[in-house]
């Protein structure tokens, strides 16, 4: 028979083991933080694997700023330093880069149909360190596709300053050849001494491009893609499951105070119904994000619509304006009393496009009132810029659209035009 002793000690141990925590109580929440941690780890992989791939390919422009007061490029729009010694120049070229009209050029030198402002998103130009290098980087999905747009990109910038550059050396010479021959000019007198030196100079820039900008390095085809980083996304998607893991792991810790409250007094003062709200507010968040992905699956599929529809009409307008091109083509010319009389030298013939008249509305002015006030219509913006592209085909080299798309333009354009 046990002593008196050892009963007590029983009815105590009794009394005790009911408050001592479950080793499964402990070892849930920590449970939980390692699944989730795993799982985020896990569903980032995926995505790394899965995702579409981003290449960036980089260009490199070298700008060599003339100095202030280098009187050889006087009256000439080059990349000067600012007074101070202060390094302006290259970041004034890393702006031009991503300027408007270079983006425009680069659209229609390559024919491309993405709008300018995608172009400029996955375009970013700086300056190289405390140097006169101009990084063009470009990301696209084709690792081709990404150097082609950076080259593009430092190519159009070239071209539009040594076009500049040209333009005005031949304005700023003819301006001293007038001179040249007003009595200030003529031989003999102080003034015709520096205009003949002058345009000694100016004669010797003829021919050359910009001397402040050119290429420092074309960019190559990237061999991987910078988009996604498996290892970047692994330490991501875990350090969100860890973060999860710890929410969750905190939820169940209170939720097993709040049982073990009928029996001891609840020390932590956690708020009622916390659990029941963050529930809540989750189920809010997921319905927003699907109907969220309903409204833009409804979009998409309206603008896949649409560009059907203005690819329809503009084929049609192409058949209607060869048709009519071979019509006037084919037609005879009324006979000419005058001419059987008078007979003269028949001009050349002139091309099928030449016989249809220019109508009311001018390319360059379509694509200006675009770049001015397209934003205020973004829902207009893409199906504006798919018919800017395909009315090129048909406009003149001043910009003249034939007549026969003035009913399109105005239907078209309508929100645009006066």
């Amino acid at each position: 028979m046990g002593s008196p002793e050892g009963g007590a000690d029983t009815a105590e141990m009794r009394w005790f083991v009911p408050h001592l925590p479950r080793r499964s109580d402990a070892v849930a929440p920590w449970l939980a933080a390692l699944t989730l941690t795993a799982a985020g780890v896990a569903a980032a992989v995926g995505y790394a694997l899965t995702a579409p791939k981003h290449y960036r390919a980089t260009a490199q422009l070298l700008v060599s700023p003339v100095g202030a007061g280098d009187p050889a490029y006087a009256g000439l729009d080059v990349l000067r330093e600012a007074a101070g010694g202060r390094r302006t120049a290259a970041a004034s070229v890393a702006a031009l880069v991503a300027s408007a009209q270079v983006a425009n050029e680069v659209r229609a030198h390559l024919g491309l149909p993405r709008s300018r402002d995608s172009l400029l998103v996955d375009l970013d130009a700086r300056v190289v360190g405390s140097s006169d290098v101009v990084a063009v980087t470009f990301e696209d999905l084709s690792p081709f596709g990404a150097a082609r747009l950076a080259n593009a990109f430092a190519d159009a910038l070239v071209r539009q300053r040594n076009t500049s550059f040209t333009s005005q050396l031949q304005a700023t010479i003819l301006r001293y050849e007038q001179l040249q021959k007003t009595p200030a000019g003529q031989p003999g007198g102080g003034a015709a001494t520096l205009i003949q030196r002058r345009l000694a100079v100016l004669r010797g820039l003829e021919g050359r491009p910009d001397p402040t900008i050119r290429h420092a390095g074309v960019a190559a085809v990237p061999a991987a893609a910078s988009w996604p980083k498996l290892p970047t996304l692994a330490a991501v998607g875990g350090g969100a499951g860890f973060a999860a893991g710890i929410l969750v792991a905190l939820l169940l810790s209170l939720g097993r105070g709040r049982r073990r409250g009928k029996h001891e007094p609840d020390d932590q003062g956690v708020p009622d119904g916390l659990v029941e709200r963050l529930e809540q507010r989750l189920d809010e968040r997921i319905a927003a994000l699907e109907a969220e992905r309903e409204r833009l699956s409804v979009r998409e599929a309206a603008l896949a619509v649409r560009e059907r529809e203005i690819s329809a009409k503009l084929t049609e307008l192409r058949e209607a304006l060869e048709s009519a091109a071979q019509l006037e083509v084919v037609a005879p010319a009324p006979p000419d009393p005058a001419a059987a009389r008078a007979p003269e030298p028949e001009p050349a013939a002139a091309p099928p496009e030449a016989l249809e008249p220019a109508g009311a509305w001018n390319l360059m002015v379509l694509e200006r009132l675009v770049d001015d006030r397209g934003d205020e219509f973004p829902e207009k913006r893409a199906e504006w810029d798919s018919y800017l592209y395909s009315l090129r085909e048909y406009a003149e080299p001043d910009g003249s659209v034939p007549a026969s798309f003035d009913r399109l333009i105005q239907d078209a354009f309508a929100e645009l035009l006066p």
